[in-house]
């Protein structure tokens, strides 16, 4: 496959490789473990879960942007903390949890990673330029739409009149209802909020984009953390191993 883009992980057990690559209009995405292939599927989805047939190794999420490019792999581990109360396989199609695989270095989710962990504030901003977009461009087509249909002159049609039958419908005697006084509440909401009540359709889409651009900064971090506990964790064990060896020597 051309375009081939791969991510491993190293789990301390296992080494945890996925290859994504593009194949007609789907894309093809490949799980092996320890260099044996465990799981595969074609699917023109932006989000894909792989799960193998053993179920000790987990499950694998694979996140693509709309018509582009995987962006994100993510293994889920059998001993994950969500993992274990709700399944690998559960955990993966809700996205809670699990350990990010790195990407070839030199590819271009590499460079993508890297852009955004050097410069975080550029990459926020870019969310919130996209939610403002979402919001803008509509209002620009419709206004651009509108301005068109309004500009060019529309023939006339000779509709033929019709003539309907006038209809004398009987006259149904209502009860009358007794009437209800609501209090009145002497309240008026301050400046700010009636600013951001007449302009939420403009608020929201940013504060979204917001939202979204400090939590996947704040989920990078805590990817970090994890990567760095997992090859602690590794560095003890291979330690212990050593010290074993030279013990029975």
């Amino acid at each position: 496959m051309a375009d081939d883009q791969g991510w491993e992980l190293d789990s301390g057990t296992h080494l945890h490789r996925v290859v994504t690559g593009e194949e007609g209009w789907s894309r093809l995405l490949r799980w092996y473990v320890d260099g044996e292939l465990v799981a595969e599927q074609k699917s023109s989805d932006d989000t894909v879960v792989l799960v193998p047939d053993a179920a000790a190794l987990g499950a694998v999420r694979v996140r693509s942007a709309a018509f582009g490019s995987p962006r994100r792999v993510t293994w889920f581990g059998p001993d994950d903390a969500v993992s274990a109360k709700t399944g690998a396989k559960a955990a993966a199609h809700a996205g809670l949890g699990g350990i990010d695989l790195d990407p070839d270095p030199g590819s271009k989710a590499a460079a993508r990673e890297e852009r955004m962990r050097r410069r975080p504030r550029l990459y926020a901003a870019r969310h919130v330029v996209e939610g403002v977009a979402k919001v803008v461009v509509p209002i620009v087509l419709v206004w651009l739409l509108a301005r068109l249909a309004f500009s060019v002159p529309l023939p006339s049609i000779p509709w033929p009149s019709i003539p309907w039958p006038a209809i004398d419908l009987p006259s149904i005697p209502w009860p009358d209802l007794p009437s209800i006084s609501l209090p009145r509440l002497d309240w008026d909401p301050p400046y700010w909020l009636q600013v951001v009540a007449d302009n939420a359709r403009y608020v929201i889409p940013v504060l979204i984009g917001i939202g979204f651009a400090y939590g996947e900064v704040r989920r990078r971090r805590t990817q970090d953390e994890k990567k760095a506990a997992l090859r602690a964790s590794a560095s003890a064990r291979a330690r212990s191993e050593d010290r074993g060896d030279l013990g029975e020597g």
